[in-house]
């Protein structure tokens, strides 16, 4: 057993087959050999059908309701808070993939700082993966702190005193802990692996993510105008002028993806920055459609709990307790 211990909280929220967890849970099972102790918080709508999947591999348990942000997703640093047991936490998807040595380097991190966030990457790369990847590096062109981060780690004592305050509709939680007073360092050099989500699951997140930016409002702002101007561009200034802002967004998406990937190439590959201007179009659609479910209230509830008739997770979490 390794002298660096941690503990490992992963959120689970897909309603996914159990043939298909095997791959998670194995990984999930690998950690303990590195001297983690696996929390698995499932919010999916099989909790006990996963149960039988997930009780060998860590301690399988239910958000309960405080575990709640505001727009009804799982606060995870407040559930990590809760129900970890070491002071070192390091919280993470269920699509990420550490490494022996990047769970060391964490922990080595967490000694000198207080949250630390690496920087993941989608490994395969199908096309939906790609886009992904395009968010990624035209982050990494603009600022260190990753967009959307699949995984971090934080000190249980040095952000406690931040815990009543830490419930937030934004989903984003290593920015809210930025917000809130923690000293968050970026370790852009160190990358952990993430594996790509399903088509499915990957649509689901665009309005997610989208909705999530709302917190930044120049940025959303920013994606709002897109599709307007371009609009406006083709009514009153012809193809040409449309054509040329068209290709000033591509090239000034491409230059900041290529700026990115400075320092990070090994895991992401060139073809990675031609998604770039992709990711831009899907983004500009996503923000409308992340404003009419914040509209109408569609994220209060998860889109697979309403399409399978099912009450919201925390509703069904209290009732197991």
């Amino acid at each position: 057993m390794r002298d660096q211990r941690c503990s490992y909280v992963v959120v689970h929220e897909d309603a996914t087959a159990p043939q298909d967890l095997r791959g998670l849970a194995a990984y999930l099972s690998s950690l303990s050999i590195t001297g983690c102790e696996v929390v698995i918080v499932d919010d999916s709508p099989h909790f006990e059908r996963n149960r039988r999947v997930f009780r060998w591999v860590g301690r399988h348990v239910a958000p309960m309701p405080r575990h709640r942000s505001l727009n009804g997703t799982v606060d995870v640093v407040r559930a990590a808070q809760d129900l970890a047991s070491h002071d070192k936490i390091i919280v993470a998807n269920a699509r990420v993939r550490h490494e022996a040595a990047t769970l060391d380097a964490m922990c080595t991190l967490l000694d000198a700082h207080e949250v630390v966030e690496p920087q993941d990457y989608v490994e395969p790369m199908p096309w939906w993966g790609g886009i992904d990847a395009g968010r990624i590096l035209v982050h990494r062109g603009i600022e260190p702190l990753p967009d959307h981060g699949a995984t971090f780690g934080f000190r249980r004592t040095a952000i406690r005193g931040l815990h009543d305050a830490l419930d937030d509709s934004n989903d984003d939680a290593v920015r809210r802990l930025q917000s809130l007073g923690a000293a968050v360092h970026s370790a852009e050099s160190l990358f952990v692996r993430c594996e790509p989500p399903t088509p499915s699951s990957w649509l689901r997140e665009r309005a997610r993510q989208a909705g999530d930016d709302f917190a930044m409002p120049v940025k959303t702002a920013f994606f709002f105008a897109l599709l307007p101007v371009a609009a406006l561009l083709i009514a009153f200034g012809g193809a040409s002028l449309a054509s040329g802002y068209a290709g000033a967004l591509v090239v000034g998406s491409l230059a900041l993806a290529l700026r990115g990937r400075a320092g990070a190439a090994e895991v992401f590959p060139l073809r990675a920055c031609l998604f770039a201007p992709i990711w831009m179009l899907e983004r500009s659609v996503s923000v409308y459609w992340a404003l009419l479910r914040k509209l109408t209230g569609a994220t209060v509830e998860r889109p697979i709990e309403v399409a399978a008739g099912l009450p919201p997770a925390g509703q069904a979490a209290s009732r197991r307790r």
